[in-house]
């Protein structure tokens, strides 16, 4: 990033493969940042602030040129604190960003797609920096800078080769940073996931994980920063969405997602993503 470089600028791409969104916030107010997960891929730098990342209860401490990956699968939220200016990119891309680069099988995600839910999300500083992903993202941004269906097609290349660079810094097996501190909650999640369709009671859940359901709900909260009921809310909204993409009814994909009636999918997909449920296509 050079000197003196404009801190706010965003792009759209003119076919909606990708949005690129550069801000600084001076004074951060950590409520106006929710919980939520993407509709495709987002790579998110972090460049000056203080405070932590968490990913599907993985919790990622945040330092400046540092790196984070997130697939559609992935409930994520910033946790940012006030008494430092905030600053990052957001690059998202769309699920179908690549198709004239996919010939022969290639898949440029596979390193965000192909990972266990909020494991191995953060690439440090250093890594960024030895790599050469800093001065991708440079390039990135004069690329876009020049607002032309030319350079957005160089933008298109240049975001190919930082998820090449994010492919083959994989291959080197990097050390994890998450910190997901207890096992048992690690494995409530991956139940989770794995049963949205089902009831999923907290009475149940202690049951099957031997443990009260008071300690269940604290040791839950303390270790994602959500409640249980709120992370499996929003699962079932996002496989609802993911049901809806496929051409699945409202209706049909509010009880397929888990939900026991229409009017609470309905208040809970308004709520949590500010739209309402369409088939083939979710706001």
């Amino acid at each position: 990033m050079e000197a003196g470089q404009q801190r706010k600028f965003h792009y759209a791409a003119a076919d909606s493969s990708f949005f690129y969104h550069h801000a600084r916030d001076e004074q951060p107010n950590p409520l106006d940042y929710k919980l939520h997960y993407e509709k495709g891929y987002e790579i998110f730098m972090f460049i000056n602030g203080a405070g932590s990342f968490t990913i599907e209860g993985s919790k990622y401490d945040l330092e400046p040129y540092s790196i984070l990956m997130m697939n559609s699968n992935e409930l994520h939220v910033v946790n940012i604190a006030e008494h430092l200016p905030y600053e990052r990119i957001v690059l998202s891309m769309d699920a179908n960003f690549l198709p004239p680069f996919m010939a022969g099988g290639i898949d440029f995600f596979r390193t965000i797609k192909f990972r266990k839910l909020g494991e191995d999300n953060q690439l440090s500083a250093e890594i960024v920096r030895a790599s050469g992903l800093l001065d991708l993202f440079g390039k990135l941004r004069q690329a876009l800078e020049q607002r032309s269906t030319e350079h957005e097609m160089v933008a298109k290349c240049i975001i190919v080769q930082i998820l090449s660079a994010i492919n083959d810094l994989a291959k080197a097996d990097l050390p994890s940073s998450s910190k997901l501190r207890d096992d048992k909650v690690r494995a409530v999640l991956e139940y989770i996931n794995a049963n949205l369709e089902e009831q999923l009671m907290l009475d149940a859940l202690s049951e099957r994980f031997f443990v009260t359901k008071y300690h269940l709900c604290r040791i839950f909260k303390e270790t994602t920063g959500f409640t249980i009921n709120q992370y499996i809310t929003y699962k079932r909204i996002h496989l609802a969405d993911q049901l809806m993409m496929q051409g699945f009814t409202p209706t049909q994909a509010c009880f397929m997602s888990g939900f026991n009636g229409y009017s609470s999918f309905f208040k809970a997909y308004r709520k949590l993503t500010g739209g309402t449920p369409r088939s083939g296509k979710p706001q």
